[in-house]
């Protein structure tokens, strides 16, 4: 991306060998997140143009100088990058860190390449065949799983999930996984509701406005923990509404510049709810979400709805942006993988 609304692919050199802590890898798959989106409309305050852009990634190793990682093996890259020296740091918190940058976002250092060097500390190997099962879909488990764990859920809690694209339908396979007894999801979107279908749920309204109070109420009552992925006034509204006792709210939309809401403090006082924020994840969630995947305990496939080659980038972020109805996780990959396995095949456009 050279300046907003501009991207292309263009053919550059190789990047030099790595160096020491470092590793070369290949592209895997990246997704397109709403980052992605917000930094090609150029509302990422944070980022300084040029960038390539990318940090949902899975790579295969091409070049490890230590010998730790051996050719070939499959690894999901853990883009946060921090200065390892503060307080959060040392308790393994590098989201929370003063200093974080983000690959592909404030750090121009994206994945989005046939080949790349990352620091080798952020190449989290993958067992068996889950890179090439899964992809890029790691990484937004591993965000669910930050999710679940701020929100404390506890089994057999009820849950309601606002905003059911990549992030939130992660998030309620994340809670389901974690013993949640019933998943419920609202979204302005009506379509959203064939891929929660493909994810096993079934609890689901395509509704605005009081609309999701109303149809929570006669659903289930109330419910013990919501997921804000929206996180506006409204929706926050929404959620004080339907929390039971003891309930808790869950902030999970990224803060834009000035980002605001308002909250009925009465309603948090009376009924003692919480409020909790979620910030980006650790490694300890990447660790966490490969062991679902390995346990067979969840299975994001389903959020894929189209693959692209890299040479056409530009098609794939049009593709997310102008038809959001039709598509949750928009991938791109090297152009001569596309369509050699069923994650890379499957869900891309006619």
């Amino acid at each position: 991306m050279t300046a907003p609304g501009r991207i292309s692919a263009e053919e550059v050199p190789e990047p030099a060998r790595p160096g020491p802590g470092e590793v070369a890898l290949d592209l895997h798959t990246v997704g397109i997140c709403g980052g992605d989106v917000a930094l090609l409309a150029g509302r990422n305050p944070l980022v300084s143009y040029p960038v390539v852009p990318g940090h949902e990634c899975v790579a295969t190793v091409a070049e490890d100088p230590s010998g730790r990682l051996a050719g070939g093996t499959s690894v999901v890259v853990y883009p946060t990058l921090a200065c390892g020296r503060c307080r959060a740091c040392a308790d393994d918190r590098p989201n929370n860190c003063a200093e974080m940058t983000v690959l592909g976002l404030s750090d121009p250092r994206g994945c989005l390449a046939e080949r790349f060097v990352v620091p080798a500390a952020h190449a989290i190997p993958l067992p068996g065949d889950l890179g090439a099962r899964f992809g890029a879909l790691v990484e937004p488990l591993a965000v669910a799983e930050h999710v679940a764990d701020r929100s404390g859920i506890r089994p057999g809690d009820t849950v309601l999930v606002v905003g059911a694209g990549a992030i939130g339908s992660a998030v309620g396979l994340a809670a389901r996984a974690r013993g949640a007894s019933r998943v419920l999801f609202t979204d302005t979107l009506a379509t959203r509701g064939g891929t929660l279908a493909g994810l096993g749920f079934t609890d689901f309204a395509a509704s605005t406005g009081d609309g999701p109070v109303e149809w929570v109420r006669d659903t289930v009552g109330s419910v013990d923990v919501v997921f804000d992925t929206v996180t506006t006034s409204g929706t926050a509204a929404a959620a004080t509404a339907v929390l039971a006792g003891g309930g808790r709210y869950v902030a999970v939309a990224a803060a834009k510049p000035g980002h605001r809401i308002e909250l009925d403090y009465q309603a948090f006082y009376a009924r003692e709810l919480s409020l909790v924020a979620s910030r980006n994840y650790t490694p300890a969630d990447f660790t966490a979400a490969i062991g679902r995947l390995e346990r067979d305990e969840v299975d994001p496939t389903p959020l894929r709805t189209a693959v692209f080659g890299l040479g056409a980038v530009a098609d794939a972020f049009a593709e997310l942006t102008g038809r959001p109805e039709r598509n949750v996780k928009v991938l791109l990959t090297r152009d001569e993988l596309v369509g050699s396995s069923p994650l890379l095949t499957s869900g891309s456009p006619s």
